[in-house]
């Protein structure tokens, strides 16, 4: 063989040497031996990766529908209302007060003016007893004169007018009490005046009713 070649050749061969007896250190044999991966066991639990995909359980849902009914009750409320009107009719104005009035009745029957008498006779006296019978009783009383003083006066109100069994109701009349001296002896009584247009009217039993 020619010494050209026979160098490189042993070169080769003992870099093989080498490299096998490196492979002796590092396995610990001297036989290199597949590994073969080990079948799992079927007792090994698995654990799962936390990123590992997972299935949740299915869990049956039921859903509990609640109705509740409402009831609208409507009341219904009425209300009346009543109206009340009240005429209120103002008090006549009087042109004279009762003791001018007195003083006239008293000089008429004092003096025998008759015709005063007359002529201050309420209506409703004149209706029942007529305008005949009513002169003749103002001529018969005209004269015997009046002594008396007044002692009290009320308001203006309704008055009813009874006599002979009669009765008519009068309005705007006035109640007063006169204390009057009959045969010596004091007398309480209590006349009745109408007023009339400003003026007083008096009352009396003139007879028998027409």
């Amino acid at each position: 063989m020619n010494n050209r070649y026979l160098g490189p050749g042993l070169m080769a061969l003992g870099v093989l040497l080498v490299l096998v007896g490196v492979v002796r250190l590092v396995t610990g044999d001297d036989e290199v031996e597949s590994v073969e991966p080990a079948a799992p066991s079927s007792t090994s639990s698995t654990t799962l990766a936390a990123d590992e995909p997972t299935t949740a359980p299915t869990t049956a849902s039921t859903t509990s529908t609640t109705t509740t009914s409402t009831t609208t009750t409507t009341t219904t409320t009425t209300t009346t209302t009543t109206t009340t009107t009240t005429t209120t009719t103002a008090a006549p104005v009087a042109t004279e007060t009762v003791e001018e009035f007195f003083a006239v009745l008293k000089a008429a029957l004092d003096s025998g003016d008759a015709a005063t008498l007359r002529e201050r006779m309420n209506e409703a006296t004149i209706d029942r007893y007529g305008a005949e019978q009513c002169q003749t009783y103002a001529d018969s009383v005209a004269g015997t004169g009046l002594d008396g003083t007044i002692v009290s006066s009320s308001p203006v109100a309704s008055w009813d007018y009874v006599t002979d069994e009669t009765t008519t109701t009068v309005a705007n009349v006035v109640a007063v009490d006169i204390e009057r001296v009959v045969n010596t002896q004091t007398v309480a009584l209590t006349n009745h005046w109408q007023l009339v247009e400003g003026r007083y009217t008096w009352f009396t039993d003139c007879g028998v009713p027409v």
